[in-house]
């Protein structure tokens, strides 16, 4: 009985979460994570919620134990930007580099390292031009626009650096 009042309500969270109702959404999440914890997307969805409502701390508490779950890269990507946006930029670059162990072939992680090292107080200059070079040269599994827009915004980093 539990668990399905509790998939009834992620239900209506996955609504409030998709028409970005964070606050709302992230408290029901919460609620639900002591019986629906084994599920790395409800940990997902929820992490989500709690980083756009900027509680980035209790956000990458749920990330840690959806990686212990799930294998998906997503999760340490996550996890990565709210390290930046913290200020752990150690932290974040150790997250995207296992994330590239894990899915080498993938450019956003590498997006995401060049936009962390180009952080004026982690600026690394040689970690910058090879995490850009490897955005702008990867070959795509697909092309899209949001690899062109990641390749637009590197060359722009690329630009104000020089």
């Amino acid at each position: 009985k539990g668990y399905y009042e509790g998939y009834k309500k992620w239900n209506t969270l996955k609504m409030l979460h998709h028409s970005k109702a964070y606050e709302a959404a992230g408290e029901g999440y919460e609620e639900l994570v002591p019986l629906m914890g084994h599920k790395p997307e409800l940990l997902f969805e929820a992490a989500q919620c709690l980083s756009k409502s900027e509680r980035l701390k209790k956000a990458n508490r749920l990330l840690e134990r959806a990686m212990k779950l799930s294998g998906d890269p997503m999760i340490h990507y996550m996890a990565a930007k709210n390290e930046q946006s913290m200020g752990n930029y150690q932290k974040a670059e150790d997250l995207l580099l296992h994330a590239i162990d894990m899915l080498p072939e993938r450019i956003y992680p590498y997006y995401l390292l060049t936009k962390l090292y180009s952080e004026p107080t982690f600026f690394q200059e040689d970690k910058f031009i090879k995490a850009a070079d490897a955005v702008l040269k990867k070959e795509p599994k697909v092309e899209s626009t949001a690899i062109r827009e990641m390749r637009e915004e590197v060359k722009i980093l690329i630009q104000n650096r020089k």
